[in-house]
């Protein structure tokens, strides 16, 4: 009996850090600068407003966020996650309104995070776009009763 209770605790302990992620009592937040990449130029001179400084998951830190470069506008206007594949990194897509000096429209960008960094993709006429920015995440706290 106590050898199945220490391997449900091991188990249980050891995948505390993966719960964490899922966003059960866990903190999020966008850290450090926002890089925008459109058609083959960098941009590092980004004001990234944030629609919260923290949360528990991706839409409450980044659905209503505004990107601004002095030629690019993006506005998060939703979020849609890939089914979690364990070990594996978070996927799934972006909805935005973009405004590229006289062009506007709605696009669809993917993301990948991994290892706290946010990679976004997506083409708006015909040319890419795209951005990336650190998550901070702090893990869970488990208590065991």
């Amino acid at each position: 009996m106590k050898l199945l209770l220490s391997l449900f605790l091991s188990f249980f302990i050891l995948n505390a850090a993966e719960m964490g992620l899922k966003g059960g009592g866990c903190t999020l937040a966008q850290e450090g600068k926002v890089q925008v990449n459109y058609d083959s130029k960098v941009y590092t001179d980004v004001k990234y407003t944030a629609n919260a400084k923290s949360g528990k998951n991706f839409r409450e830190i980044f659905v209503g966020t505004v990107i601004d470069t002095n030629n690019i506008s993006m506005k998060i206007t939703d979020y849609k996650p890939n089914k979690r594949v364990k070990g594996k990194p978070k996927t799934g897509i972006f909805l935005l309104s973009v405004t590229i000096g006289a062009l506007k429209k709605d696009m669809i960008m993917t993301y990948i995070f991994d290892k706290g960094m946010m990679s976004t993709a997506g083409i708006i006429d015909k040319k890419p776009l795209g951005f990336t920015t650190n998550v901070k995440y702090s893990l869970c706290n488990v208590s065991i009763k």
